[in-house]
């Protein structure tokens, strides 16, 4: 059985949004949580800041994990990160790049209470992120939440 590709994203609200990325990718329009795969021997903490600055050109700093998804081919760690500094938008990762034909990358800062409308993926971390900030605020939760998704 091949090992499932890990994943490190942040969780990031700043003044009442999150922040996330605006995808347009074969025929599909969604947003997602910024982050991706980590690299080898890469921690989820560095990963987290690794790929955020990547995309967003934003520093952060991971708080603590608050959920792991997990489906058939990936195992994400998701994280709430405090935006340190940084000018949401100048990330230069190689989505970024030219030559790349991976669709559309727009960084959003998207209204909490518009979550529920979007498409943001996974829906299952979404959903739960919405629910735990409605009731708890920017603290999200003490745990972490293992969730456990379908492949769309």
């Amino acid at each position: 059985m091949e090992k499932k590709r890990e994943r490190a994203r942040a969780i990031i609200v700043r003044e009442g949004r999150l922040v996330s990325m605006y995808r347009e990718k074969q025929g599909r329009i969604y947003y997602t949580f910024p982050g991706g795969g980590m690299e080898e021997n890469e921690s989820e903490e560095a990963c987290v800041k690794r790929e955020v600055f990547e995309e967003f050109g934003i520093i952060v700093k991971p708080i603590k994990k608050v959920y792991t998804y997990e489906n058939k081919i990936s195992k994400e760690h998701f994280y709430l990160a405090e935006w340190l500094s940084g000018k949401f938008g100048s990330g230069e990762g190689e989505e970024f790049q030219d030559n790349q034909n991976n669709g559309v990358y727009i960084p959003k800062l998207i209204k909490i209470s518009d979550i529920p409308m979007l498409p943001l993926v996974p829906p299952e971390v979404a959903s739960a992120f919405y629910s735990d900030y409605i009731k708890n605020g920017n603290d999200i939760r003490n745990d972490v939440k293992f969730i456990f998704g379908e492949i769309k």
